[in-house]
């Protein structure tokens, strides 16, 4: 396959990359200024550069759309910008595949997209219209389906994956496994919440696995590892793979009162603290999100989530247990 992505430099489209194109596929890696030591077979352009352009035929069989901002900051100044980049982006976008004769979209949202609930939270979900990163995903998912359903024979995926975690200090895992890591206070509560997250290899297998065309319409996939965990037991995980003691937590109700006072030096710092209101509602939070339908087309999970934790943890130095599985790295089929 021929491929366009956008994001190609960042966390997830770096991996997208380099796996992309030892499965055989080419085409452009988009940045904000051109990625570098990109591939054989890749062309690198900068955003600006391709969609001020209009090529004379499709340059691509899909676009992977990868751009994203997902926070608005501490002090939440950053809210047009979610819009700017997460709405207008994806938009700018779906007019330069329709200019350019592209008919697949597959677009990489979040399950930030769509309201929680108690018990598993399924791809039917309402979608998010109060809190902004997931708001503004919303709204490009709409426009997703919109640009879908305009013109026949068009065809996109939705992908809406958890936390993603992986190699390298951007992962939303990180400080999480670092406090566990040094036996500092990493739970609030019991930690009996239970949490989807993703390895960067299986979001990378998802997405090369639902990238050729099989159907038309808009089709939307959670993306998430395929084991369910609670917080105490990611916690757990880390602290076996990196011999640490047991976890240790903060009762809830004293997370509850500093919380306000740590929200309070975060605003006027600038800082986001490691104690915060956020982070106590996140705690708490339904975040069960399993990805039944995309096994159902045939989706294979490359990793185990104790795979993945071990990966990123040898790659933040931190030592680690032998992790070994069949299949570690991501070797997507594709499909779906």
């Amino acid at each position: 396959m021929r491929l366009v992505i956008t994001g190609a430099s960042g966390f997830v489209g770096r991996c997208l990359l380099a796996t992309a194109a030892r499965c055989g596929h080419t085409g452009m890696a988009i940045g904000r200024s051109p990625p570098e030591n990109v591939p054989g077979g890749w062309i690198a352009r900068s955003r600006a550069d391709l969609l001020g352009s209009t090529p004379a035929s499709p340059p691509a069989d899909a676009i992977v759309h990868l751009e994203v901002r997902q926070s608005a900051g501490p002090r939440g100044n950053d809210t047009n910008d979610l819009y700017r980049v997460n709405v207008q982006g994806t938009e700018a976008w779906l007019e330069w595949a329709a200019r350019s004769g592209i008919e697949r979209f597959i677009f990489i949202s979040s399950v930030m997209a769509v309201k929680r609930s108690a018990g598993p939270i399924t791809e039917a979900a309402a979608p998010e219209t109060c809190e902004p990163y997931g708001a503004s995903k919303a709204r490009a998912e709409a426009a997703v389906r919109a640009w879908v359903d305009s013109v026949p024979g068009r065809s996109a995926v939705i992908l809406r994956p958890a936390p993603v975690y992986g190699p390298d200090g951007g992962s939303n895992l990180v400080n999480f496994a670092r406090r566990v890591a040094r036996g500092q206070p990493s739970l609030i509560g019991n930690g009996a919440a239970r949490k989807s997250i993703v390895s960067r290899d299986n979001l990378v297998a998802a997405i090369l696995h639902v990238a050729s065309p099989t159907r038309l319409g808009c089709a939307v996939y959670n993306v998430a590892d395929q084991e369910g965990h609670t917080i105490a037991e990611l916690a757990a995980l880390v602290a076996d793979l990196t011999g640490a003691p047991s976890p240790r937590s903060v009762p809830l109700w004293v997370a509850r009162v500093a919380a306000p006072v740590a929200d309070a030096v975060g605003w006027l710092t600038g800082i986001d603290p490691p104690l915060s209101s956020p982070r106590v509602k996140a705690a708490t939070k339904p975040g069960y999100f399993p990805c039944d339908r995309l096994l159902e087309t045939g989706f294979v999970h490359p990793q185990s989530t104790r795979t993945g934790l071990s990966i990123m943890l040898e790659g933040l130095g931190l030592r680690t247990t032998t992790h070994v599985d069949s299949g570690s790295s991501a070797h997507p089929r594709t499909g779906g």
